[in-house]
């Protein structure tokens, strides 16, 4: 990379890391003020528990633990327009300092322009990729939590509906702790082939035990059901009750929290999104769609900034307000567009390829701007 890249490179950088500091500050201010107190409220709550001295120590300490987590997530969501606004500042900046009549005179190209600028919009993708795999599994609980649990590690407890896993077990329970992955008043219904429920299994609590595929139960007790009898009668007979510490099941943490938490399942790793299908805690085609956007957002990005480019990329110094009115009018809806198609089924076509029909669509596009650059 020569002296030209590397300059252009930092400049990119450099616009990318303030645009993306503004909007953050900037959305973080605005749900601050929205929710100052919850924020106070559980300020009030730590100092009481004796966590912190003052209401005024813990208020700082609550903002940085409920937000400073949503780097990484608000870096998911805005790297594609901030690409593209950060190309457009670097660009519109070198137009009004004379730098691209510059290089063109000493004969270097615009594609060399935009070739700086790609390579390093690739590199912030890719970086997303990692995000997306690495960083946002390791903070799903925390991004997972409202603005009533500022200040824990986990979100708030809730009472987990009536779920039913991959053989048929019913399970409910009273109260799930997502900080420790624990059950409070767990009832299992076992059923046969034709829905009867055959075995009924209450614990007062019980813990998710990976190795096992199951929960660990404190208190257990399983009460067998037999069918009516063929003699006429319709009443069932209740077998007596038994100690029961272990019933494997596939409804895992993970598989609770995705059917809780809207959202939930998208912080997760590929190979976790995998697992959770295959354990019922998402419908397979879901699942395939989620892993797919990690892939397709990416190339959809990209796509938007080789079509806007050519707005800056000119030959002659000129006002440049149309150009990024124009700029913007078409990067903004065409990212949510590409991101609205991402989520949607679009029959007949299956999940894996309907999550790349916009970059299908964008694909020409980019190529007719790029190949019609004036350079």
């Amino acid at each position: 990379m020569g002296i030209i890249d590397r300059h252009i490179a930092a400049r990119f950088l450099a616009n990318f890391a303030l645009i993306f500091a503004v909007m953050f500050l900037f959305g973080v201010a605005i749900q601050t003020i929205l929710n100052l107190d919850s924020y106070t409220e559980a300020a009030r709550a730590a100092v009481a528990e004796g966590r912190f001295a003052s209401v005024w120590t813990a208020l700082p300490v609550a903002f940085i633990d409920f937000n400073a987590p949503r780097v990484f997530q608000f870096y998911a969501y805005l790297v594609g327009l901030g690409c593209v606004a950060a190309a457009g500042f670097t660009l519109v900046q070198m137009v009004r300092s004379r730098e691209l009549v510059a290089l063109l005179a000493a004969g270097v190209s615009l594609w060399r322009v935009a070739l700086s600028i790609g390579m390093v919009a690739v590199f912030l993708n890719l970086l997303q990729l990692v995000n997306g795999e690495v960083v946002l599994p390791r903070l799903a609980q925390r991004l997972a939590r409202d603005e009533s649990a500022i200040l824990r590690p986990a979100a708030n407890e809730f009472a987990v509906r009536l779920m039913q896993d991959g053989s048929g077990k019913l399970l409910l329970a009273q109260r799930f702790d997502p900080a420790a992955d624990a059950l409070d008043g767990l009832l299992v219904i076992e059923r046969n082939e034709q829905g009867a429920a055959v075995r009924r299994i209450e614990a007062q609590r019980a813990r998710w035990d990976e190795s096992r595929t199951g929960w660990m139960l404190e208190g257990g007790l399983a009460t067998g059901r037999s069918a009516p009898g063929s003699g006429g009668g319709n009443e069932a007979r209740i077998d007596r009750s038994e100690p029961i510490d272990f019933v494997a099941t596939d409804i895992s943490p993970d598989a609770i929290r995705a059917r809780y938490f809207r959202g939930f399942a998208q912080l997760l790793s590929a190979q976790k999104i995998s697992e959770l299908a295959a354990e019922g805690g998402i419908a397979q085609s879901d699942a395939m769609r989620l892993v797919g956007q990690r892939f397709a957002g990416a190339c959809v990005n990209l796509l938007m900034l080789l079509i806007t480019l050519p707005f800056f990329l000119v030959r002659e110094p000129q006002k440049m307000l149309r150009p990024s009115v124009l700029c913007a009018a078409i990067a903004v809806p065409g990212l949510l567009g590409s991101f609205f198609l991402m989520t949607v089924d679009v029959p007949p076509i299956p999940s894996a390829v309907g999550v790349f029909l916009p970059v299908a669509l964008l694909l020409p596009i980019a190529a007719g701007r790029i190949g019609g650059l004036r350079t």
